[in-house]
């Protein structure tokens, strides 16, 4: 069984909506603060943010991709929340009712928020998804962990599936395409169900595309986890406020999946609800003539009309069956025909 905080996670259960905060904060506490109490109010399920001790992960001079204005390492030194304003977040959180959840990049980040900020389940990025060390560090905290696979082949998606469930079988999968914003034509996320048919764990959908469109198509597939990138406004500078959406998509978002979720019954069925609906809608053999006795039933004066017979008359769907027979009494235009009134 896979808990995050109080909500079970199951290939069939009612899909867990991350709102991303990553770094759209732009390091500020408060604009942090308000993200948290957005994103409850739109009934996200989890709002996420990113811890970053970058001496333990990166080098000072890395490459930068379209997305970033400045360098990666001084971005991440600019908007990096302490381990002190993690613990008030998560404590806020708490408070607002709505989980808390973070992503390490690299061992000591995912130390301080196992024995400091005391996190009750972690989120891998798709960086990090080719970093085994990494992962079998992570693994090895037994907590619930989310797995996005951006930026890599099906073979290193099970090298590092192989490697985790060694040590942690609380493995919850994204499918991940890592383009900022996503154009819907790289999205591929049919390929949920590929992961779904290759791994026994629940699987979800990292999405960076800017609208909530492929989300929803993706709980539609069967994604119990969708992570979303989140901010106040699309138009803030920064690299990833563009490929995020804001308070009233996710609150769409939210309801959206929700929907689907409940309209996924595979049964048909006449429902209980549907029955008084049958009564007017449904049609029966009518006269659409004087009948007289033992006339032979015909398209000439036999016809279907609304509304539904009743179980002594005749049902459209035996229309046919009465052509040629004979009419046992006289019947009057415009009236359903009865089963006794045939010979």
């Amino acid at each position: 069984m896979i808990k995050i905080n109080s909500r079970v996670i199951t290939p069939n259960s009612r899909p867990y909506i991350i709102a991303e905060a990553c770094i759209n904060h732009n390091g500020n506490f408060n604009i942090a603060v308000k993200m948290i109490r957005e994103a409850k109010k739109a009934n996200a399920c989890a709002i996420k943010f990113q811890m970053h001790e970058l001496e333990d992960e990166m080098l000072k001079k890395t490459p930068k991709s379209n997305n970033f204005k400045n360098s990666l390492y001084e971005t991440l030194k600019r908007t990096n929340f302490t381990i002190e304003q993690h613990i008030k977040l998560k404590k806020i959180c708490e408070k607002t009712g709505i989980d808390y959840l973070c992503t390490p990049f690299s061992k000591k980040s995912a130390d301080n928020l196992v024995n400091k900020v005391k996190v009750k389940a972690l989120k891998v990025g798709s960086g990090e998804l080719t970093n085994i060390p990494l992962q079998i560090h992570i693994a090895k905290k037994k907590l619930p962990t989310i797995i996005s696979t951006g930026m890599c082949t099906e073979n290193e998606i099970k090298e590092t599936i192989k490697n985790v469930k060694k040590f942690n079988k609380k493995i919850i999968i994204t499918h991940c395409t890592s383009v900022y914003p996503c154009p819907y034509e790289l999205t591929n996320i049919a390929y949920i169900k590929r992961l779904q048919k290759l791994f026994e764990f629940p699987i979800g959908l990292s999405d960076h595309t800017n609208t909530i469109y492929t989300s929803l198509a993706a709980v539609t597939l069967g994604a119990v986890i969708i992570e979303k990138h989140f901010t106040l406004n699309k138009r803030d500078v920064g690299p990833d406020h563009a490929s995020s959406i804001e308070p009233h998509e996710l609150k769409q978002l939210t309801e959206g999946s929700l929907a689907i979720h409940k309209s996924k019954g595979e049964k048909k069925e006449i429902h209980r609800e549907e029955k008084q609906i049958i009564e007017w809608a449904r049609e029966s053999v009518v006269s659409t003539e004087n009948i007289r006795k033992n006339e032979i039933f015909s398209k000439k004066n036999i016809s279907v009309k609304r509304p539904a017979p009743t179980k002594s008359e005749i049902p459209a769907k035996s229309l046919f069956k009465i052509y040629g027979k004979k009419a046992k009494r006289n019947i009057l235009i415009n009236r359903k025909i009865k089963w006794s009134e045939i010979i």
